[in-house]
């Protein structure tokens, strides 16, 4: 019992801080955003606004793309329809949320236009 506590406990702290790590790394970059939007004012300052919403628009596209795939998967199995309305509901949210990144990236380039 001793031995399985020993191996145990330190591979669930592990995964512990594992998890958290992408999710504080993320609000490292929302924060750093919001301070580059206050900040700006060099068409270089918008610019790289703008690769920040392309970069949330490329990651909410990959998104979309494997909520897709997975819902044909769901759709073939019956007995998976809670999971197929689970991709259907989120297949909404990435579409949106690529859609307003682009724009929100169209937007800061627009403004870096102005700047020069």
């Amino acid at each position: 019992m001793k031995r399985l506590m020993l191996v145990l406990v330190p591979a669930l702290m592990l995964s512990v801080v594992a998890a958290n790590l992408p999710v504080t790394r993320a609000f490292a970059q929302d924060q750093d955003i919001s301070q580059m939007i206050e900040n700006a004012k060099t068409p270089a300052d918008y610019e790289a606004i703008a690769a920040y919403y392309d970069k949330k628009g490329d990651e909410a596209q990959k998104q979309l793309e494997w909520h897709e795939s997975l819902y044909k998967t769901y759709k073939q199995n019956p007995r998976l329809s809670t999971m197929r309305m689970h991709c259907h509901r989120l297949i909404g949210i990435y579409k949106s949320e690529a859609r307003e990144d682009k724009m929100m990236a169209d937007q800061y380039r627009h403004m870096a236009r102005q700047a020069k």
